[in-house]
């Protein structure tokens, strides 16, 4: 279900039912705000029968059963946090070259910004000579780290945060429970992905901001055996920093939500001591 930015759905609407779209589109706002969700209803709907009218896939047109990710006119490349290769890109341009079933050929590259150097001055070479009847979404919610080359020949969709209510109501409309949907809504900060996260572990969540409290109280000798233990689960880890960040992003002291942004960086990177970057942020606490 694709909520909020209804500006930008409206746009894409006139656009798909005029035949005006763009080759090339970079759509860039906060994660989990419906950016990738978006382009796949856009690329499904360009090959809808006409009796479509131009509307966007959605609970009125569903096309996934014709048209369904990476069917034969529609190709999704997301690789999640890893590096975007140009063994990808030749793949990309491979594909969007072949003559459409369709209408058009479409490509949705997630998380753009993880284009490796290569790949992207690969990609460039796409961009400047599009094929006919192809349009290519770009999806990133850093569109700082593309190069602007790139950026300079995409169209350019901001995305703008959810507003809480959007997000209220999607919660409800899911189940959440009333007690938890006030909080993750408002955790979630525009990010309806972000709030899911937060009220399907809820529980978790705030059982990690409970120990965060107690650490801040706490002498070292508690301070270092939490190190200890949470420090020997990389991915536990991962997450109590990920939870104490989100949790930060509303107090009114922002000095221990830089140290808890470095903390996050440290511990995503393999070359680095995880356990000793804890106990150090641990003691500064």
């Amino acid at each position: 279900m694709f909520i909020g930015n209804s500006s930008i759905k409206n746009y894409f609407e006139k656009l798909v039912e005029n035949d005006g779209l763009s080759h090339a589109y970079l759509f860039y706002g906060p994660e989990g705000i419906g950016k990738k969700m978006l382009a796949l209803k856009i690329a499904e709907s360009l090959n809808l029968p006409a009796q479509a009218g131009g509307h966007l896939a959605g609970p009125e047109v569903e096309p996934s059963a014709h048209y369904g990710v990476n069917s034969l006119d529609l190709k999704i490349i997301d690789k999640g946090p890893e590096e975007i290769l140009i063994s990808d890109v030749r793949e990309l341009k491979n594909f969007i070259h072949l003559t459409p079933f369709g209408k058009y050929k479409a490509v949705i590259l997630n998380n753009a910004h993880k284009l490796g150097r290569d790949a992207a001055n690969a990609l460039l070479k796409v961009l400047e000579e599009p094929p006919g009847k192809s349009i290519l979404f770009l999806v990133s919610h850093l569109p700082g780290a593309i190069i602007p080359t790139v950026i300079s020949r995409c169209q350019l969709v901001r995305f703008k945060p959810l507003k809480e209510k959007e997000i209220i109501d999607c919660l409800t409309s899911r189940g959440v429970k009333n007690e938890t949907v006030g909080q993750a809504a408002k955790l979630g900060r525009g990010s309806l992905g972000l709030a899911l996260e937060i009220a399907e572990n809820f529980n978790d969540f705030q059982k990690n901001i409970n120990l965060l409290d107690r650490l801040v109280k706490a002498d070292f000798g508690f301070r270092f055996e939490t190190a200890k233990k949470i420090g020997a689960n990389p991915e536990e880890l991962k997450k109590t920093v990920s939870d104490w960040l989100i949790s930060s992003a509303s107090w009114p002291e922002q000095k221990l939500t830089r140290k808890l942004m470095y903390l996050n960086q440290v511990i995503s990177k393999s070359q680095f001591n995880h356990r000793l970057a804890l106990e150090n942020f641990l003691v500064q606490l």
